[in-house]
This record gives structure tokens, sequence and C-alpha cells, in this order.
């Protein structure tokens, strides 16, 4: 891994005695380090020209592969050491249920605890085996995760078409008059999650995304689009219902897609959480019960 240090530093400055100054020592020191890894290599990483380092082909592909592995190093090193502090909790989620949904809850939860710190590790490649690096994991599926898991439901997941609060719809719309709507998509070859296509397919309507349509990659982008008065987008409830009471957003139809998924609070059972992490796990769900509970009218029904 030293090798790998002086090679990394060496190669960005183009200059042994430039890297030797970063990492106060000789340039003779790291001048023998990169021969000694240049011979257990089997090739040579540099042409040593008299002013000048210039990177072989080989030493260009190497050097490469040397920046990804110290940079995943010192993240998962960081992570260790927030993990390792007893009054840290580190939590793994896609952008959207971060952005949306948690960070008004770590809000709230930090002015009951605020000696306990909260970090947020998005990824919308999460996956079982990630979320088994951290304190808890929030993923979204059917819930029949890997029994070394511990999984507590959070919430359900529906889709309803929104717009802006002045976007000129005046009346609640079906899924065929939508169809006269100027959309906003989300792009199917890189969108994991359910699309227009699949909103439509619900209710038995065969529907392809238009040549010249608006299209986003990514919920955050989709979403901002339709809140500034762009056109009418996809809105999942967890993250859009805060918005519609603040009247940035409206809902078009009363008729939404429920994919059969939820996310859940995942954590593993082979590890002891930290008493942080249980405090953060206890309050989480006691706050997810209070909002289920407020949201049920008298016939135990979820109001939407």
């Amino acid at each position: 891994m030293s090798s790998l240090a002086f090679f990394e530093s060496a190669a960005r400055l183009g200059n042994f005695t430039k890297a030797a100054e970063e990492l106060c020592v000789t340039q003779s020191a790291v001048s023998k380090k990169i021969k000694i890894l240049e011979e257990w290599l089997g090739f040579d990483l540099f042409v040593r020209e008299p002013r000048q380092l210039i990177l072989t082909e080989a030493g260009h592909e190497f050097y490469g592969e040397a920046k990804s592995v110290l940079r995943q190093m010192t993240e998962s090193v960081g992570r260790i050491r927030r993990y390792a502090d007893a009054n840290a909790v580190t939590v793994t989620c896609t952008q959207a249920v971060s952005h949306y949904w948690l960070f008004p809850r770590i809000t709230r939860f930090n002015l009951v605890h605020p000696d306990i710190a909260i970090n947020i590790y998005a990824s919308n490649e999460i996956s079982e085996d990630m979320c088994s690096q951290f304190d808890l994991g929030v993923l979204n599926g059917t819930g029949e995760w890997r029994s070394e898991f511990h999984s507590h439901l959070l919430f359900v997941e529906r889709i309803y078409p929104v717009c802006h609060n002045d976007y000129p719809v005046d009346r609640l719309l079906t899924p065929e008059q939508l169809l006269n709507e100027k959309l906003i998509h989300l792009d199917p070859s890189v969108w994991r999650w359910p699309t227009w296509i699949d909103w439509f397919a619900s209710f038995g309507i065969d529907y392809e995304i238009p040549v010249n349509a608006q299209v986003f990659n990514q919920i955050t982008l989709a979403l901002e689009a339709t809140r500034q008065g762009m056109g009418v987008g996809l809105g999942w409830e967890f993250m859009t219902e805060q918005m519609i009471e603040r009247h940035e957003l409206k809902r078009v139809s009363t008729h939404f897609y429920a994919p059969n998924m939820a996310d859940f609070l995942v954590y593993r059972k082979s590890k002891e959480l930290s008493d942080a992490a249980k405090v953060f796990r206890d309050w989480l769900l006691a706050d997810v019960s209070c909002e289920l509970e407020s949201g049920l009218d008298l016939d135990g029904n979820t109001s939407l």
C-alpha cells in the first residue's frame, strides 16, 4: 500500500522531488520505492526524462487502478471510523429516500438527540450486500430479504401523477385523459423503478414515450422539473406529501399505481447495533408508527 501511495503521488505530480515533498520523505526514497514496485510488477511505470516523469502505457493503466484502490481504501477507513464512533450512526439508502424522506426526520431526531450524528451514504445501486456494511439500510422491495437481516416496514410505495400547484389542470383526470397532458418522463433505460410506461400499464393502457418528450435519468431532476411547472410528472407519495401540504405540488388524479413494493429498514442480525443506532432505530420506527396512525381514518383506511 505504501508503494501505491508513492506511485500515485509521483504519477499525479510528474516528479519524484515534488512527490517526496508531499510525502515528507527524500527524493531517493521515492525513487527507490517506485523501482521496487516496478520490479515486483514486472513492467516499467515511467519513462524517466531529465526534468519530467512520463507514464508508460502500462503506467497509465496502473495509475487508474491505483487511484481507485486508494480512493476505496480511504472511503472504507472513513466509514469504519464513523462506524466505530459510539455517537455516530451510518445509514445507506437511495438518493430519493435520503433527500425527500430521511433528511426531515434526521432534523427532527437531532432536536431530541443533538449528540448523535447520522451519516447518510446515498446510492441508487443499493443492495443487501451494501446494507451489510452500514449500521442501518433502507431497501426497496417486497420485504423478502436474506434471513441474516432484521427488517421493519417503513412505508408502502404509491405513485401519483402530480404537477405544480398553478399548472393549468383544474380538475382530477382519468388515466385516459392524462394521455393528452405534457408528461415529464424518467428514462426507462437507466431508471430502475417504475415509469409512466408502468403507471399506464397498471390501468391497462399500452403506452410509449413520445420521441420529443422531456426525459430525465434521475427522479430528483424529474420531480424538480415538475415542481417548476414544466409538465405532469410521477410523484412517489413519500417524496411529494410534504410538497403537496406546502402547496408546491398538487395531485392530478386520484388514480395511483401501487407496484406491491415498500421500503424497509434493515440491519444485520450478526452484529449488535451500537446504543446510538438503537436509539435512532427506535425513534425512527416510532415516528413512522405515529405517522401511520395519524394517516388512518375512522374506518382504519389510509387517508390519501
